[in-house]
């Protein structure tokens, strides 16, 4: 299995940070090619995280990092869309580790479409950090 480890380009807007990722691609166990989506980082998440190097391990795997600012939110959710930008299923929680701040982990995206065009992020601020399992 081929891996990729290229960084997306990071694109700041004023309400999201968007990881421009559409041209990374990795070739799967199965043999076909994945191409990352593109990931919206809503609201307070943008100025929380940052969200690179990306494999295609047991979903969409990605190095996530705590800013030096930012409060770990207690959950997180992304929601993936095709390329008409319809919505593609409910919102899924993201598996990743409790971090303090500067610290980096690994965080894991459980797809659920083939290869969706864009996931969208939205943390959750009500109470501490809940396992993901």
């Amino acid at each position: 299995m081929a891996k990729n480890r290229n960084a997306a380009r990071l694109v700041l807007t004023t309400t999201a940070m968007v990881i421009a990722a559409a041209n990374i691609e990795s070739a799967s166990q199965a043999g076909d090619v994945f191409k990352y989506p593109r990931l919206i980082l809503q609201g307070r998440l943008a100025s929380t995280f940052v969200i690179d190097q990306y494999e295609y391990i047991s979903g969409m795997t990605c190095r996530i990092a705590l800013k030096g600012g930012g409060v770990l939110p207690s959950q997180v959710f992304f929601i993936e869309f095709d390329a008409a930008g319809k919505q593609i299923g409910r919102k899924v929680r993201l598996i990743y580790p409790q971090l303090n701040r500067g610290e980096t982990g690994k965080a894991t995206f459980r797809l659920r479409s083939g290869s969706p065009a864009k996931v969208v992020l939205r943390g959750e601020w009500k109470g501490p950090w809940k396992d993901p399992y």
